[in-house]
């Protein structure tokens, strides 16, 4: 989940870390404490989070709100991990966190999603609509549904034409 990212990536978002099991992958593979900005729901797992990570940023909030906040003065963040089960969550907050996940990265910035089972969570309609490509980037067979990982970014293009 965390192997593309270390100190180079810059601030990275982590959306609902929950008691932050990735969030101490990030930190053993050099990302810096302050360079977290972790989007928690729950207040119980933020008010953790904050114990245990207090030179993070910590926001409780639900992840649809990332659409309407700027959390950095321009997109800066170089990464973004989520665990969010998408395929539980309706198409258009789906809609509104990508919005909000992709406003606040830098271009060249992606989102690593871990997911169970071995389906893409976000439908391609969904991906061309915010012109991102998805490609696996891990699994894991130990788990029972499998687990994995994509990697979602943003379709370069050359003005008005796209390029793979």
């Amino acid at each position: 989940m965390t192997s593309d990212i270390g100190p180079e990536t810059g601030p990275v978002l982590e959306l609902g870390p929950g008691t932050g099991p990735f969030t101490r992958a990030l930190l053993s593979r050099g990302v810096l404490e302050e360079d977290l900005t972790l989007i928690e729901s729950d207040p119980d797992f933020a008010a953790l989070l904050m114990r245990r990570f207090p030179a993070a940023r910590i926001f409780e909030m639900d992840a649809v709100g990332l659409r309407h906040l700027s959390l950095f003065p321009r997109p800066v963040a170089g990464a973004a991990i989520s665990g969010l089960p998408f395929r539980l969550i309706s198409p258009n907050k789906t809609l509104a966190i990508l919005e909000g996940v992709f406003a606040n990265l830098r271009p060249g910035g992606a989102l690593y999603q871990f997911t169970l089972g071995r389906r893409c969570p976000f439908d391609q309609s969904l991906l061309d609509r915010l012109d991102l490509e998805v490609a696996r980037v891990g699994h894991t067979f130990r788990n029972f549904p499998p687990a994995t990982v994509y990697r979602v970014a943003r379709i370069k293009t050359l003005g008005n034409w796209r390029f793979a």
